[in-house]
């Protein structure tokens, strides 16, 4: 698989468009002026409180036999809000494909209990795993300083109007049967990275730059590779006319691996990286039910333990929690109860914390 650690441009580049998700709580649209269009998009004051989210995330790399085929990720499915600083309801499906391959996954929330789902089946999650997870969340939400309960870009001290360059009004467009103002803009790739390394600031600060997958700030030379590497970015916004909230946001950038990186990069020579952010039925009422017939968690680890160990290539039998294993590689399968308390303890002590929180997941799969 390509090594993110020794390409950072990439690296940087799905971090931004991973802050891009922060835009699914603010405000948007206000008139045919693209730069106020822009404006009150990114600092509005308008809240999302329920709705149906679709986002899509792709890699459609050049060059890599590694990466034979598009890498794509979708996360989709309905939210409702219960309240300022309260877990909401939700109802995801994630999907991930890489190299002819591909994953489901998703999770539930109905505000009383929990559910995770794994190539398409459903499965309970322990109330105390669910109630740890409920007041971390919760917790870390009490913690936040001012009103403001979801993330934006402001938030993350990121203003996109000062790296946004041309802006222009486009035709009108529907975009899930609401009319909406387009706006289309190219990208200051030097001042969109002043902003990436306050992004890489604060996501250090949460404890993510643990994962040593992305850096806590960008060096000189880091900042010279990734520009040079972007040949072309472009950025796209969609705002309700009436309701001025933002319906749609795609990111569009093209890039191109320096001959002096490709050895490092698995031969990748360039590739496009896509995202494609779409908001429907926004502040209409969502109904979030459990599934039907869910199997347990137990069953689940089991599944994770099938299926993940088919990919990485485990081999061996299991026994009492144990796996049999090729040296370079280890997959533990959980037993039941007592991995359940693991993961909840992990949970708890996460605090909320999404950096923390995912790497709770090595308690299922040993990672």
């Amino acid at each position: 698989m390509l090594n993110t650690r020794r390409l950072p441009f990439v690296a940087v580049l799905l971090a931004f468009l991973a802050g891009a998700l922060g835009l699914i709580a603010c405000g948007g649209g206000g008139g045919e002026d693209p730069d106020k269009v822009l404006k009150e998009t990114f600092s509005g004051d308008k809240k999302v409180t329920s709705g149906k989210l679709d986002l899509k995330l792709g890699l459609d790399a050049e060059g890599s036999a590694s990466l034979a085929g598009p890498i794509a990720v979708t996360l989709s499915g309905p939210f409702q809000s219960q309240g300022p600083k309260t877990l909401p309801k939700f109802d995801f499906d994630l999907a991930l494909a890489l190299a002819g391959r591909t994953l489901s996954a998703g999770a539930v929330s109905t505000g009383d209990a929990g559910f995770l789902k794994f190539q398409k089946q459903d499965y309970s999650v322990p109330p105390d795993v669910f109630t740890q997870f409920k007041q971390g969340y919760e917790r870390s939400q009490n913690q936040q300083k001012g009103n403001d309960q979801t993330p934006s870009f402001s938030s993350l001290g990121v203003d996109p109007s000062k790296w946004l360059k041309d802006p222009k009004s486009e035709d009108d467009t529907d975009v899930a049967g609401v009319q909406t103002t387009h706006v289309s803009a190219g990208v200051d790739v030097p001042k969109l990275l002043d902003d990436v390394n306050r992004i890489l600031s604060r996501a250090g600060a949460l404890g993510a730059s643990q994962s040593q997958q992305v850096p806590t700030q960008l060096t000189e030379q880091q900042r010279k590779t990734i520009e040079d590497s972007v040949e072309d970015a472009t950025f796209d916004v969609y705002s309700g006319k009436d309701d001025k909230t933002l319906r749609r946001l795609t990111v569009k950038i093209k890039f191109k691996v320096p001959e002096n990186q490709r050895a490092n990069a698995q031969g990748l020579s360039g590739g496009t990286i896509t995202f494609d952010l779409t908001l429907a039925d926004l502040n209409q009422q969502q109904t979030i039910d459990a599934p039907a017939n869910p199997k347990s968690f137990d069953e689940l680890t089991k599944a994770l333990r099938s299926t993940l160990g088919g990919l990485l290539g485990t081999t061996g039998g299991t026994t009492g929690g144990t796996t049999t294993t090729t040296p370079s590689q280890t997959l533990t399968t959980p037993s039941g109860d007592a991995k359940a308390q693991e993961y909840a303890k992990c949970i708890s002590e996460a605090g909320g914390d999404i950096a923390k929180a995912q790497k709770c997941s090595s308690i299922l799969t040993g990672g």
